[in-house]
């Protein structure tokens, strides 16, 4: 068995190389024009990405997904898609009924859903289809039948929060709520000459990498280990989903980092691993396991789709008094990074804004929609969707220009934030602000 591209023996040249410039340039880089490290091995083609890795003998691995968002698996029959020529095995639940579920913070995803147990989402796994080539696998696959009893789609996390609404988990569909409270709203409120109330939508959004999640995987019986190259943001933590979900020990899991076409928060979850090391074990072959561009957006995560309630209280001559808010984040069919992303993005409220009096609830809530996690920002980014708009819309009822609206409200050293955090250093938010208004030409407005 041979490898089509010497991985160990390339990765090793690259780093020397890069070290070694490293060391030299290591006084030199901050306002400099300085080479990327990897740019040269990407656009001359030498760069190998996952799905770059072949070996000799190598399986191809399709995955039978949900046919329905929210359903009871009643009977999965592979009988014809066995039947296939080049299919060499096909694995169901029942076949692996030691493997755990995975999860980045909370471990509730199923490696694949047996019988009797629900698919939350479009995306979920049925059946791990492993063959000779890519076609028999995809021949095989669409050859599954699943009966199934379908459920009520919730796709609104306001429905699933109604008493009414079934669970989608078995603990219900409030994945987690979060407090925060700092100095005294009510009476913020009350010193307040004007106060705003606001609601604002952010969206579903695709990372969109343009490299598909990717995988190969060649299972050392001698060593009993299973060694994975595929690319990932967190490669321990990956290593230690792997290991827990399959009973190994981590030493018995070897994640290789194969180069990254993107990822920006989408390749922090598991994605082709699990299904690898299954299909690499049972098999005691090499397998390749690469999404399809449609697989990818149906299976993988989003960044979450965000409804943040605002209230804002202010003085008439322009400082904030109070602010309250309610975030709502619909984190899908899986928890994935969504307890620290609504979590974070509530702690936001307020932006690079003084405010001393602050309260916020936060939920993280389960739907039928694919599961989101993290994306660019962790939550953030919707959160200044919210403040920004907020600030912006409070600054026209004062009849103030908004830079200095903001600049009159902006974080200084010794400002605290909305969990209590003092600022000592690198506070340069006035700084930024001033640039822009100088950058863009920016003559003031927003009068009455």
């Amino acid at each position: 068995m041979g490898k089509k591209y010497n991985v160990k023996d390339y990765y090793c040249k690259h780093t020397t190389r890069c070290s070694t410039e490293g060391r030299k340039k290591s006084k030199r880089f901050v306002g400099h024009n300085v080479l990327k490290a990897d740019a040269w091995d990407k656009v001359t083609g030498d760069a190998v990405y996952p799905d770059d890795i072949s070996f000799d003998d190598m399986l191809h691995i399709k995955v039978k997904r949900a046919v329905h968002p929210h359903a009871v698996l009643k009977n999965i029959d592979i009988s014809k898609a066995l039947k296939v020529s080049g299919v060499v095995d096909i694995i169901t639940a029942e076949d692996i009924p030691e493997v755990r579920q995975y999860g980045l913070i909370v471990r509730d995803q199923p490696v694949l859903v047996g019988v009797g147990e629900k698919m939350r989402y479009l995306g979920d796994a049925l059946a791990v289809v492993v063959a000779e080539s890519k076609e028999a696998a995809k021949k095989a696959r669409d050859l599954i039948k699943v009966k199934v009893e379908e459920l009520e789609v919730i796709t609104d996390p306001f429905r699933a929060m109604e008493d009414d609404a079934p669970s989608i988990h078995p603990d219900g569909n409030i994945l987690i709520t979060h407090h925060l409270d700092k100095g005294d709203v009510e009476k913020g409120f009350a010193n307040s000459d004007i106060i705003v109330e606001n609601k604002y939508q952010t969206q579903f959004i695709d990372q969109l990498p343009m490299q598909n999640e990717s995988g190969a995987a060649f299972y050392d019986e001698r060593k009993g280990v299973v060694n994975i190259w595929a690319s990932t943001q967190w490669l321990h933590d990956i290593q230690a989903d792997v290991a827990q979900s399959l009973r190994l020990a981590k030493n018995q899991v070897r994640i290789i980092q194969p180069t990254i076409g993107g990822a920006f928060g989408k390749k922090e979850d598991v994605s082709v691993h699990i299904h690898l090391a299954i299909a690499a074990i049972r098999t005691g072959r090499p397998v390749k396991f690469t999404y399809t561009r449609e697989e990818s957006m149906i299976t993988q995560s989003k960044r979450h789709p965000i409804t943040i309630y605002a209230k804002t209280g202010v003085s008439k001559d322009g400082y904030l008094q109070a602010w309250e808010t309610k975030f709502i984040g619909d984190t899908g069919a899986y928890a994935s990074s969504g307890p620290a992303v609504v979590h974070k993005g509530m702690y936001h409220c307020t932006g690079p804004y003084n405010c001393e009096n602050v309260r916020g609830v936060s939920h993280a809530v389960y739907t039928n929609n694919t599961f989101c996690g993290a994306m660019r920002g962790f939550g953030t980014t919707q959160a200044a969707f919210a403040y920004e708009s907020q600030i912006d819309i409070i600054a026209h009822k004062l009849g103030m220009d908004p830079a200095e609206f903001r600049k009159q409200n902006i974080y200084e050293i010794g400002s605290t934030t909305p969990n209590g955090q003092q600022l000592n250093h690198s506070v340069n938010a006035r700084e930024t602000i001033e640039s822009a208004v100088e950058l863009s030409g920016w003559k003031g407005g927003n009068s009455k």
